[in-house]
């Protein structure tokens, strides 16, 4: 296959710790242009937190008339819409699939700023998992949807791109000597040194057979098959490790295992484990796209959301989602003095009427239940009607919402509050 058409170099690109931001910027927008087949392409870096956004470079090389639509767009644009596209968990999506239908007022503005050459843009958004990210963007000269293969792969490579920023936050430069480097190979698998959380002998079997396959996935057979070289490269190695080249001054290769899990302080008692897949159920993740991001397995990543669950008194993995959402109240606690201690409160209704105005009244009745843990066969048995006909409104739920699942449902529904709302919501 052709460089041109090259996934993962994209991977590759996204470990990058020698060059600056603008430079490393650069070289992902330009091993992702070929991958993106738009009319025009760029891409832009930026920070989120649940009360604050900034956007940050633009590649050199990349469309200028563009960079200063997409700065209009973002100086324009409502907080509203500022949710639903960085803290709803959009990772690969359309403007007119998942923004538009709830945004018209941003459709308007799309046209008055691009509708001379483009009416929509699909948009990758990769986010560390610790405020920073980076969006990819194109150009699409008609309204359209994603197709199922990008639906697949561009999660993935998302995922390194975010791996990639926390490294580079963590550990810019990376000498072989660094704290955070805990396992060094050679680049046929051969362990040269092990250290702290590497020390183990499953960890070393582990991030040795993590070695082999990605020195496979680079080959050019791996390259020709890209879901399968992403398949064999996931974001972490055991939640722990990502995995980078490093050269001494004889040029020889080796690859060093490099801590750079998601570190999240948490005062509820969730160990890290459970916050950082809550962290990334809130933002509207699978488990399966969990599971990629951090390197777990399917069980693990099921088992830490159910843990964090009970210590937290929530009854379902909707709940979790909504929980965590950034713009959910947990972002945005109101702080009260009661007697002489200070105390953070915040509750959120479960459903928001304002945000189901596309519904028919039966489905806002099945989004109640979704929300609120309920299988379909309970909802069933509530209204009276067939499972399949449950199945089939919680699929028009989904399609009508733009959501895949119940947890992705719960984040875009509290992404889609309103600042009014969240004063109600607070006694403001």
């Amino acid at each position: 296959m052709s460089r041109r058409l090259d996934w993962v170099s994209l991977i590759e690109k996204s470990y990058d710790l020698e060059s600056d931001g603008a430079t490393w910027l650069g070289r992902i927008f330009g091993e992702a242009v070929p991958l993106l087949d738009g009319v025009d392409s760029t891409a832009w870096s930026f920070h989120c937190t649940p009360t604050t956004f900034s956007l940050e470079d633009f590649p050199r090389g990349s469309s200028k008339a563009i960079a200063l639509g997409v700065r209009a767009f973002h100086r324009l644009g409502t907080r509203s819409w500022l949710d639903l596209v960085y803290r709803s968990g959009h990772v690969v999506d359309t403007a007119s699939n998942a923004c538009f239908p709830h945004q018209p007022d941003m459709r308007a503005l799309f046209e008055k700023v691009f509708g001379r050459y483009a009416h929509d843009i699909l948009m990758i958004g990769a986010h560390s998992g610790m405020g920073q990210g980076v969006v990819l963007a194109t150009m699409l000269k008609d309204a359209a949807v994603p197709t199922p293969s990008q639906r697949k792969r561009w999660p993935r490579i998302a995922a390194h791109i975010g791996a990639g920023l926390r490294l580079r936050a963590a550990v810019a430069g990376l000498p072989l000597d660094a704290p955070a480097t805990e396992a060094i190979f050679e680049s046929n698998g051969k362990l040269c040194e092990a250290r702290q959380g590497a020390t183990e002998p499953t960890a070393r079997v582990r991030l040795r057979e993590a070695v082999l396959r990605i020195d496979q996935a680079r080959t050019v057979a791996g390259r020709s098959d890209p879901d399968g070289a992403m398949d064999a490269w996931e974001g972490l190695v055991a939640g722990r490790w990502s995995l980078v080249d490093r050269f001494d001054s004889d040029g020889r290769r080796f690859v060093v295992a490099v801590r750079n899990d998601p570190r999240y302080p948490d005062p509820r008692g969730l160990s890290l484990r459970e916050r950082q897949v809550a962290e990334f159920v809130g933002l509207g993740q699978s488990s399966k796209e969990v599971a990629y991001t951090l390197g777990l397995s399917l069980s693990a990543v099921t088992n830490a959301a159910s843990a964090a669950m009970t210590k937290l008194g929530l009854s379902g993995r909707a709940e979790l989602a909504s929980y965590f959402s950034p713009a959910s109240p947990r972002a945005r606690m109101a702080e009260f003095v009661v007697g002489n201690e200070t105390l953070l409160l915040a509750s959120s209704p479960l459903v928001d009427e304002r945000n189901l105005s596309l519904l028919t009244d039966a489905e806002r009745e099945v989004v109640s239940h979704l929300i609120a843990g309920s299988t379909n066969a309970d909802i069933a048995e509530r209204r009276g009607t067939s499972v399949n006909t449950v199945a089939a409104q919680v699929q028009a739920v989904y399609r009508k919402l733009g959501a895949r699942s119940r947890s992705e449902l719960a984040a875009r529904l509290q992404a889609n509050r309103s600042p009014d709302s969240w004063r109600s919501v607070f006694g403001m």
